[in-house]
């Protein structure tokens, strides 16, 4: 897992085109004036979902990952704690790998780091990671979930 802010995200370009085309897309893009939904960057080789969402219990939050991608999870408004561990740490599957939506589940146990305006953080398929965990109280968040091949 990466942590960084998109004002110096140019250091991350080395880990390749697509990832520079991500972060191109955030710094051309104003994630809080678009509407939620999927976006095309790259085809399916890189592509960007826009969410709106309050924060929620950890209850409510899943711990996953992904097998073909990595996610380039970007803050536009908002904060949240950001849950990793990593896949080896992860524990047991708690349903099966689903190809369709390139996701399984695993228990919550995992460590948090606070994600603010502004910041971003790379998971690849080694990566267990939990998103959208509410920090003291529920916030509504403006977020892009770039979607990184990486298979």
């Amino acid at each position: 897992m990466i942590i960084g802010t998109l004002s110096t995200c140019e250091r991350y370009y080395a880990l390749g085109d697509s990832f520079k085309k991500a972060f191109e897309f955030l710094k051309n893009n104003d994630i809080r004036s678009m509407e939620p939904g999927r976006y095309d960057i790259d085809g399916d080789k890189v592509y960007v979902f826009v969410q709106e969402y309050v924060s929620k219990t950890i209850d409510n939050c899943g711990l996953e990952a992904h097998r073909r991608y990595a996610d380039v999870q970007y803050v536009a408004e908002g904060f949240e704690y950001f849950g990793y561990t990593s896949l080896e740490d992860a524990g047991k599957p708690i349903a099966e790998y689903d190809p369709k939506a390139d996701v399984i589940f695993f228990e919550k146990e995992c460590q948090y780091i606070l994600l603010r305006k502004g910041d971003f953080a790379i998971v690849f398929p080694e990566d267990a990671h939990m998103p959208q965990k509410r920090a003291l109280v529920p916030t509504t968040l403006r977020k892009a979930c770039i979607k990184v091949l990486v298979e």
